[in-house]
């Protein structure tokens, strides 16, 4: 199972506290999209998220921040079967990263973003039956979820990148890379112990199923002596 670095409940409110519409008529459409997202319609939902995108461009902020939000229901969709969804969850979070790039400031960081990004491709791996394709998926992963990492850890980020790390660690065992998936899910236990993370339980459980893997546990013998 991987695990999003933002725990999705469509019931829940898409902007952040700090994020306020300052017009009614996106607020509106937003709301209207979540009250279709919850019911199941995400065909009709959708359009609704794109036209408050587009209401936004005047307040070129909040319009990010919801791209942000929109990236994550996206990337929710494509887990639930919904795999052509992927490249428009991708395109959100590009458009942050390059408003980010130019200076601006949002509430979650380039490297949050960044990683965020990359579970798109993570997630898209788990579904994909090209084997080729497939690599590549999980290569670009790797990729952005490393260089997330290295950002996050200067910016002290810690849960987030406790959740790269073990990420990190998915990617390289799907990779058959188990040495190195154990490397990373040793630090991010370190970091559940560190900060008192609850993921702590289900990070130290994969890391001992990891280790099996590499060294499976003995069998006893019931050959008769």
């Amino acid at each position: 199972m991987y695990r999003p670095l933002t725990n999705l409940l469509l019931c829940t409110a898409l902007l952040a506290p700090g994020a306020a519409m300052a017009q009614a008529a996106p607020q509106q459409l937003v709301a209207q999209a979540e009250e279709l997202a919850i019911e199941g319609d995400f065909d009709a939902a959708l359009p609704l998220y794109e036209k408050a995108i587009a209401a936004l461009a005047p307040q070129p902020a909040q319009q990010q921040a919801l791209r942000y939000r929109y990236g994550i229901v996206l990337n929710a969709l494509g887990a639930r079967a919904r795999p052509e969804l992927y490249p428009l969850a991708r395109a959100q979070f590009e458009s942050v990263l390059n408003y980010l790039d130019s200076g601006a400031s949002l509430e979650h960081s380039a490297a949050r973003v960044r990683s965020a990004l990359a579970h798109t491709y993570h997630q898209q791996s788990a579904s994909e039956q090209d084997a080729v394709q497939r690599s590549h998926l999980l290569r670009t992963a790797y990729l952005l979820y490393s260089g997330a990492a290295g950002d996050l850890a200067r910016q002290q980020e810690w849960h987030n990148l406790a959740i790269t790390y073990f990420n990190l660690g998915q990617v390289c065992e799907w990779q058959g890379n188990l040495e190195e998936a154990v490397e990373w899910l040793e630090k991010a236990v370190a970091l559940d112990r560190e900060h008192g993370f609850p993921d702590l339980d289900e990070d130290r459980s994969y890391l001992l199923a990891l280790r099996e893997q590499i060294n499976p546990p003995a069998r006893a013998s019931t050959t008769a002596i």
